[in-house]
């Protein structure tokens, strides 16, 4: 089992559970980072570990901007989750269930993935090349990673193509104008501009006509240097400068432009094409029509959206039937006089209207009225049940949507009650876009509301921190600090705030009263509005916090008798703290760079306990762990011995004491180069979870390395 590393961890387990779902798509051996492989053979005190060990990960991150709700949601099933592994009998039995549960997923995952490509094989006696890029898109809506579709592609014969030309637009680039081009419709209340033609108002058919492009840029050019200073002037001359190197530099741009406009479109079809052939794995004409319509709103022309449609349907392996509704395809009956058939009159479908109705309504943002318009269609279906499919579709969109707008609406407020406005924003102009009637008319408060709050807090925040910045020094951080009482995520007050550093207490002074008390007294810090934290030093080598106060003393009436404790303060603003200044030693050294530092020879550096005894033994690294010690950060450079633990030209791994006593000491890697210096920092767990590295290493936690 690998060291648990919380940024890999976030990555790799954190991001696929969301994505399948939630905590009910996954099983507590990946959720607890615990390889299913290695489950029965590992002890009880590992796994206990390892479950602390994310446990405390997930507390620390309840408030990540991303993964809040599903953090929430394992802290909740922790005790639930926790209980199938600590004990080992319960692990076995849960450890062969999952694996059942696992094939079963991969069977599934892999299931249209395996359709397609035997389509491929059958048609084309293997799989083109120039398909693996739309196999590896299939194989993501079940799952599977690039690495994953390339395995399974194994068992097949590849046929090469032609090279696919380089794109000639960067994604980086791409993002930055889908960015701008949502900013604008924000800022502009008029039609929507889902692409550089539609901010020209260029029909996209007409992407040739590399004169007409550029008469409207001009135009449009003009119109920029009319507006006044403002963010509407800086996102539309972004814009235009976007427009220039895309749609007026040459052919070959414009053309990877169209093709990164149909992929996006596709991307936002793709779902709702799924959704329409679940059933009947057929596009039928109503669907297809309402896509077309969708399709040709976000950009592409009617050309493009067909082919785009065919094609999502095709991979999906289902069939595209675009005719137009109520012909009769069937044949009449025939006249007594032997005239031509009469065809019998078309059953009336009293369900199109509401439907259509309905699929107004989603495109106009107003999900509610949505889901009136499809119980009413579902109410008008026939007793031969034609018309279930098309209302099924629209009926599974409005769902999604009104899920969606439920979930925004809960992040928007509990933003707003958090004073996070800029997240709040966002939630809440998608709920305006795209679910403005979610809340009842006498709803308070109303979407526009909240909308008006956030502007105006945003505004403020905005003001307060240009202020603070032009500002004399000393009064930076109080300016900055109101901004952030006023909006608490506003992103240049919380920059500008990490950037202003809190210096450190001078002089740590600690004197025994008559009456037994310890008189902590220090020289203030240099940073104004600052409150103090004083600790004293445990004789396990822990810190026990004594007490927080503004003035520049404090009277520790629980020292205990006899000696001089050890004392430590640190200057905080804002919950950023500053280096600790000991009594024992002074205020930490700032070496060249700027990196906090230990003093020189501390015997506990942060104040924790440091390793004894280092030596080589059997190839193995060996000490004597300090007394409340149980993790390590071993820190290896190959050139000279390492600076701090976070060197950032040294290797470093943590070293538990549990691995420890099973192998017997510290395993130095056959890939580190010897001879090499080795030091080791020692850790503190602290009671939130969260793990303390202590900020040097002590003179007897290091050695050189010979092999």
């Amino acid at each position: 089992m690998q060291p648990f590393s919380p940024n890999d961890y976030r990555k790799r387990v954190l991001a696929d559970v969301e994505r399948r779902g939630g905590i009910e798509e996954s099983d507590p051996f990946e959720l607890y980072d615990i390889p299913l492989e290695e489950a029965e053979s590992l002890s009880d005190a590992e796994v206990a570990a390892r479950v602390e060990e994310v446990w405390g990960f997930w507390q620390r991150q309840r408030d990540h901007p991303k993964y809040r709700v599903l953090v929430g949601l394992l802290v909740d099933a922790h005790p639930r989750l926790s209980r199938l592994l600590l004990d080992s009998a319960v692990r076995r039995v849960e450890t062969t269930r999952v694996r059942e549960v696992r094939a079963q997923r991969d069977a599934d995952r892999y299931e249209i993935l395996d359709a397609a490509i035997s389509r491929l094989v059958q048609r084309h006696g293997g799989v083109p090349a120039g398909k693996i890029p739309g196999l590896e898109e299939i194989g993501a809506m079940g799952g599977l990673s690039a690495a994953e579709v390339a395995t399974r592609l194994r068992r097949h014969r590849v046929i090469e193509d032609k090279p696919v030309p380089v794109a000639v637009l960067t994604e980086q680039r791409r993002q930055q104008i889908r960015q701008l081009l949502s900013e604008w419709e924000r800022l502009i209340d008029g039609e929507p501009t889902p692409t550089l033609f539609a901010l020209l108002r260029v029909d996209p058919s007409k992407a040739a006509q590399s004169h007409e492009i550029r008469l409207r840029a001009e135009a449009l050019r003009a119109r920029s240097r009319e507006l006044p200073p403002g963010r509407i002037r800086v996102v539309l001359d972004e814009l235009l400068i976007h427009v220039h190197d895309v749609l007026e530099s040459g052919a070959a741009t414009l053309r990877d432009y169209l093709r990164a406009v149909a992929e996006d479109v596709a991307d936002e079809l793709r779902p709702k094409v799924r959704a329409a052939v679940l059933v009947e794995d057929e596009l039928v004409g109503d669907d297809f029509r309402y896509l077309l319509d969708e399709a040709m709103r976000l950009g592409l022309d009617r050309a493009d959206a067909t082919r785009v449609l065919t094609e999502i349907a095709t991979q999906l392996g289902a069939r595209v039937d675009n005719s137009p509704t109520g012909v009769p395809t069937h044949q009449g009956r025939e006249s007594h006089s032997g005239a031509a058939p009469i065809p019998p009159p078309p059953a009336p479908r009293l369900w199109e209207a509401p439907l259509k109705a309905a699929r107004a309504a989603l495109r106009g943002g107003r999900p509610r009225e949505a889901a009136r318009h499809v119980e009413e269609a579902r109410r008008l279906v026939g007793s031969d049940g034609a018309g279930l499919t098309p209302i099924r579709s629209v009926a599974d969109e409005v769902d999604r949507v009104l899920t969606e707008a439920e979930e925004c609406w809960r992040g928007a407020t509990t933003a707003c009650a958090g004073k996070r406005y800029v997240e709040a924003l966002a939630h809440l102009e998608q709920l305006r876009r795209t679910a403005s009637d979610l809340l009842p008319p006498n709803q308070m408060p109303s979407i526009d509301q909240l909308l008006a709050e956030a502007g105006q807090a945003i505004a403020e925040a905005d003001r307060l921190v240009a202020a603070a910045q032009a500002g004399p020094a000393d009064a930076r951080t109080p300016g900055l600090l109101a901004a952030m009482a006023v909006c608490a995520d506003h992103a240049g007050a919380v920059t500008a705030l990490a950037e202003t550093p809190v210096e450190a207490p001078q002089r740590v002074e600690a004197t025994r009263l008559a009456n037994g008390s310890v008189l902590v007294a220090w020289s203030p810090s240099s940073t104004n509005n600052v409150a103090y934290r004083v600790t004293r030093l445990q004789p396990d080598g822990s810190w026990r916090v004594v007490g927080r106060t503004q003035a520049t003393e404090l009277e520790d009436g629980g020292a205990p008798a006899g000696g001089q404790p050890v004392y430590a303060v640190a200057a905080a603003v804002a919950g950023r703290y500053s280096e600790i200044t000991r009594s024992d030693t002074g205020p930490a050294v700032k070496p060249q760079g700027g990196q906090e530092q230990s003093p020189p020879d501390d015997p506990a550096p942060s104040g924790i306990p440091a390793v004894s005894g280092l030596a080589e033994q059997a190839g193995l690294l060996i000490f004597t762990w300090p007394v409340g010690v149980t993790e390590v950060m071993a820190v290896v450079r190959s050139d000279q011995p390492p600076t701090t633990p976070d060197d950032p030209r040294a290797r470093s791994w943590k070293v538990t004491n549990m691995r420890y006593e099973i192998d017997g000491g510290v395993r130095i890697p056959p890939d580190i180069p010897r001879p090499c210096h080795i030091a080791i920092a020692s850790c503190r767990r602290e009671q939130n979870g969260k793990l303390t590295v202590a900020a040097g290493f002590a003179a007897t936690a290091r050695i050189r390395w010979f092999g």
